[in-house]
C-alpha cells in the first residue's frame, strides 16, 4: 500500500470517527434539551406542588379556625343545654306546685261551693222571714197614716169651730159585695149650730186620682149609711205629702187637704169649708 492510500485510508478512519462524533453530540444535544424540558416541568411542577401546599396550608389554617369555632360553639350549646336543663326542672318544680295549687284551689272551690249553699239556703230562708217581715210592715205602714191622722181630725175641726158629736174610725158599711171603707167619719156641729159630716180619706202620698175615687165613695155613702142621709157632707183628703199645685185642685173640687203641721194637723186650703157654710 503507498502513502496516498494510508492517507485516504485515515482520512476515511478520522470521518468515521467524525461522523461517530457529531452523532453523540447531536445524542447528547437532544438528551440536554429534554433533559432542560424535563427540568422545566419539574420546576412548573415544583411550583404548582408548592402553591398547593400553600393552599393546603391556609385550608388547614381555615379548618383549625373552624374547628375553634365548632369548639366554642360546643362549649355555648352545652352552657345553653345546661341552661335548658335547669329551667325544665325549674318547670318541673313550678308545675308540681301549680298542681298542688290547683289541688287546694278545688278544695277551696269545693269548701266555697257548699258555704255559697249554705247562705243560699240560709238567703231562702232569710228572704221568706224578710217578706213576712216587708208583709207585717205594709200592714203596719198601711194603717200608720190612719193612726196618725184619724186620732187628730177632731181636734183639726175644733180648731175650725166645730165640735164634734160622733166619730167613727175605719168605717165599713154596705151589703156584701158592696161593702165600702171609710177611713175617718165625723158627726160634728158648728159655732152657729149647723151640722155636718166630715168624711175623710187618709194617704201616705195624695195623687190627683184620689179625688175621683172620693168623689165616687162620698155619692155611694148616703146610700150605704143611713144616718148621713140629707147632711151636708164635707170631704176630707189627708196626707204626709201632696203634689205641687194640688190646692188649687183640691178647692175647685171642694176637698179640704189636711196635713201634719207644726203643732199637729194643719190645713192647706182652709177657704174650702165657705162653700159648706
Amino acid at each position: 500500500m503507498d502513502m496516498r492510500e494510508i492517507k485516504n485510508e485515515i482520512k476515511r478512519e478520522i470521518k468515521t470517527e467524525l461522523e461517530l462524533y457529531q452523532e453523540k453530540v447531536d445524542h447528547n444535544t437532544k438528551e440536554l434539551e429534554l433533559l432542560k424540558q424535563i427540568s422545566t416541568d419539574n420546576l412548573m411542577a415544583s411550583y404548582e406542588l408548592r402553591q398547593s401546599v400553600e393552599s393546603l396550608a391556609q385550608n388547614d389554617l381555615k379548618l383549625e379556625k373552624r374547628l375553634e369555632s365548632l369548639t366554642r360553639n360546643d362549649l355555648e350549646f352545652e352552657k345553653r343545654l345546661e341552661l335548658l336543663t335547669q329551667n325544665v326542672q325549674r318547670l318541673q318544680e313550678s308545675q308540681e306546685t301549680l298542681t298542688r295549687s290547683v289541688q287546694k284551689l278545688e278544695k277551696s272551690q269545693e269548701s266555697f261551693t257548699r258555704n255559697v249553699q249554705r247562705f243560699q239556703d240560709e238567703m231562702k230562708e232569710f228572704k221568706i222571714e224578710i217578706n213576712k217581715k216587708w208583709g207585717e210592715l205594709a200592714n203596719r205602714l198601711g194603717t200608720l197614716a190612719e193612726d196618725i191622722f184619724g186620732p187628730g181630725i177632731p181636734y183639726l175641726l175644733k180648731s175650725l169651730g166645730y165640735e164634734t158629736e160622733l166619730y167613727f174610725f175605719d168605717l165599713g158599711v154596705g151589703p156584701k159585695g158592696r161593702k165600702r171603707q171609710y177611713d175617718v167619719l165625723i158627726f160634728a156641729r158648728s159655732e152657729q149650730g149647723k151640722k155636718k159630716v166630715f168624711v175623710a180619706e187618709v194617704k201616705n202620698q195624695a195623687r190627683s186620682e184620689d179625688f175621683n175615687q172620693m168623689q165616687k165613695s162620698l155619692e155611694a155613702l148616703p146610700e150605704l149609711f143611713e144616718p148621713v142621709r140629707g147632711k151636708t157632707i164635707v170631704p176630707i183628703l189627708a196626707a204626709f205629702r201632696f203634689p205641687e199645685n194640688i190646692e188649687t185642685y183640691a178647692s175647685k173640687r171642694g176637698v179640704l187637704l189636711v196635713r201634719m203641721g207644726g203643732e199637729y194637723l194643719e190645713p192647706l186650703n182652709r177657704e174650702v169649708l165657705e162653700r159648706y157654710v
